[in-house]
């Protein structure tokens, strides 16, 4: 927001993004507190299957470049301007694409242990690969403990 925006009367938009330990952590949380509800919300977070860069889920940038999601501007996967998406999005030769897009995806540390992983996905890629250098790297931002990580209540 720029200083005449502001000054104008122009509100700030906030986009944020979800966590998706958080889906892991709920069904965790009513296993406890409300047992009768569990199982329909595993029910949906399965359905949903966590995070989806690359999978159902790509941006396009005003420049053309294709990543798999809006946060992760650093993995170019084409450009429309020199190719159609339908050829980029569907391009088996792209590693990133193909890592992404497999299940379990190729995942190390706690995330490739997780009893959660058909839920979050692996969480975001996007924040391990910044955190750490490594796109499948535990994604820092998993707040589960070992003992929620190995399914224990």
């Amino acid at each position: 927001l720029t200083a005449a925006e502001h000054a104008a009367g122009r509100q700030p938009e906030v986009l944020t993004v979800d966590n998706h330990a958080d889906g892991p952590y709920v069904v965790l949380r009513l296993l406890r507190e409300d047992p009768d509800r569990a199982a329909a919300a595993l029910e949906l977070l399965r359905a949903n299957g966590g995070n989806a860069s690359g999978v159902r889920l790509a941006c396009v940038r005003s420049d053309g470049d294709v990543t798999p999601d809006q946060f992760w501007p650093t993995q170019v996967l084409g450009n429309v301007r020199r190719r159609p998406f339908s050829e980029i999005w569907n391009d088996e030769s792209i590693e990133l694409l193909a890592g992404l897009r497999r299940r379990p995806r190729p995942l190390t540390g706690r995330c490739a242990r997780c009893r959660w992983l058909e839920l979050c996905n692996g969480n975001f890629r996007a924040r391990a690969e910044a955190a750490t250098g490594e796109t499948w790297a535990d994604d820092p931002a998993c707040y589960l403990t070992d003992q929620e990580v190995r399914g224990e209540r």
